[in-house]
């Protein structure tokens, strides 16, 4: 019948619990469900039509190229932000809905035909468009700076920006990266993870600065001028961005969110041009103050500094 070629999109509306879960979570959710719901619709076709195997075999192997690390890096994430019976809860609701959907048989040939052709076609789109949004996000989750090296990139340039007058910077950004409007005017623009799900942001921040501080040269002592008294300076180095000396430091800041204490992780990546300040922000959070933030900053650090290594201004 024909909704086994709709079946992966039903899923998405229908995969819902009562149990409240943060939107990265449900994000995770709806990719794993659409990965097992392409699994089951195989060995459909195949319980029903069995000399379509060989062609069947042909394309699990293409797909478990596309959706191999992405299903490893799921079960990984659920183990870490899920409990033992959360995901047997998830597990179970996704077979019931698969149960449902699959219940009938395919009424024609021809439909399982059309649905290994639909699926082999979106296993061999190499810029994942045809994928949904979860795929490449969780793909590239255990290392995220692979996702641009591996040429699934677009370049976010502040040329025509309403919030970037006499000035223009061009970055990398991964695809699964959700360009957001940002409430500081100093922000042009912010970036976030898992299509703006996740916990991780990159903010491209411009300053213009007081002509007191003109001249001003960036090191340890003159940035920790700037720093709030909320804000821990970690390290700091020099850094080089688009041939400007710059200075890169690490910062972890106190603040209130949503009527809560809470704290941020940062990298923050500075250099000076035109009387202004220029600041590539790579931050982590908002989580719990007694969150440890060491190794999830130590995670995303090679995608922050790529981005910061590939900036530039434009003339």
């Amino acid at each position: 019948m024909r909704k086994i070629l709709h079946i992966l999109i039903l899923l998405f509306s229908c995969v819902c619990f009562p149990q409240k879960y943060d939107a990265k979570v449900v994000f995770a959710i709806e990719t794993y469900a659409y990965i097992r719901g392409q699994n089951a619709a195989l060995q459909k076709v195949a319980r029903e039509f069995p000399h379509l195997k060989p062609k069947i075999s042909e394309t699990q192997k293409d797909l478990k190229n596309v959706f191999g690390r992405t299903e490893k890096n799921l079960n990984q994430f659920f183990k870490e932000e899920l409990s033992r019976s959360q995901i047997d809860s998830i597990q179970i609701r996704i077979d019931s809905l698969l149960n449902q959907q699959l219940s009938n048989p395919i009424e024609k040939e021809q439909y399982a035909h059309d649905f290994l052709l639909n699926v082999k076609n979106r296993s061999h789109q190499s810029n994942h468009a045809l994928l949904p949004k979860g795929i490449l996000s969780f793909k590239y989750h255990d290392a995220p700076h692979q996702e641009i090296t591996d040429g699934h990139v677009d370049v976010f340039s502040s040329e025509n920006h309403p919030k970037a007058e006499n000035t223009s910077i061009k970055i990398p950004v991964p695809k699964s990266w959700l360009a957001q409007e940002a409430e500081m005017p100093e922000t042009i623009q912010q970036f976030t993870s898992c299509h703006g799900n996740g916990m991780e942001k990159m903010l491209i921040v411009v300053y213009d600065l007081p002509k007191e501080l003109h001249g001003i040269e960036l090191n340890e002592k003159s940035v920790a001028t700037f720093l709030s008294p909320q804000t821990k300076l970690i390290r700091t180095e020099n850094i080089t961005i688009d041939d400007i000396p710059g200075l890169m430091i690490e910062v972890e800041e106190l603040i209130n969110y949503q009527n809560e204490n809470m704290k941020i992780r940062m990298l923050q990546f500075m250099f000076l041009d035109q009387q202004k300040l220029y600041c590539l922000q790579g931050c982590i959070g908002p989580t719990d103050t007694d969150e440890d933030l060491g190794i999830q900053i130590k995670k995303y650090e090679p995608l922050f500094r790529l981005i910061a290594s590939r900036a530039e201004l434009d003339d």
